[in-house]
C-alpha cells in the first residue's frame, strides 16, 4: 500500500521570486533550499559570490557559498548568437540552468524567469531535494 500523497497547501513552496523576503536558506544550496530567480537587474544579497563556468559553481557551492549564475552567459561560452538561433540560445540557456542548479547554484539571473524557474524546479526534483509538483502512479 503507497502513503497518501500529501496535500497542494502542505508542500513547501517550489521557488522564490525577486521581490520576496525570502533567499536560499543554506549556503551549500544542498539542503532543500528555495531558488531563487531574480531578473537581471535585480540586486543581489553581499555574501552571495558570482560564478562563471560550471566548475567555478561546484568549486564554490563545496566551498559553502550561495552561488549566483547568468545562465544565458554560461550558456553563450564567449561567443555571441545569431538573430535566428532565439530558440537555440534559450534551449542553451535552460541547460546551463539545470547543469548549474543540479551542481548546487542557487540564485539565477535571467530574462527567461519563468522558463528558469520551471527548469530549476525540475532538476531539483530529480535530485531529490524537493517533492515532484504532480506525481503519477501507472501500471504498463
Amino acid at each position: 500500500m503507497t502513503p497518501p500523497l500529501p496535500e497542494e497547501s502542505s508542500l513547501p513552496p517550489a521557488s522564490a521570486e525577486a521581490g520576496d523576503d525570502r533567499a536560499p536558506a543554506s549556503p551549500s544550496g544542498r539542503t532543500g533550499t528555495v531558488p531563487l530567480v531574480l531578473g537581471p537587474g535585480d540586486p543581489g544579497e553581499p555574501g552571495w559570490v558570482e560564478a562563471h563556468s560550471i566548475g567555478e559553481v561546484e568549486e564554490l557551492v563545496r566551498a559553502g557559498h550561495t552561488v549566483v549564475v547568468t545562465p544565458a552567459r554560461l550558456a553563450a561560452g564567449g561567443q555571441a548568437w545569431q538573430a535566428g538561433d532565439e530558440r537555440d540560445a534559450e534551449a542553451a540557456e535552460l541547460t546551463a540552468a539545470s547543469i548549474c542548479a543540479w551542481a548546487g547554484a542557487r540564485v539565477f539571473r535571467t530574462d527567461r524567469r519563468e522558463q528558469v524557474r520551471l527548469a530549476v524546479e525540475m532538476t531539483d526534483s530529480l535530485a531529490g531535494r524537493r517533492p515532484p509538483a504532480l506525481t503519477r502512479r501507472g501500471l504498463a
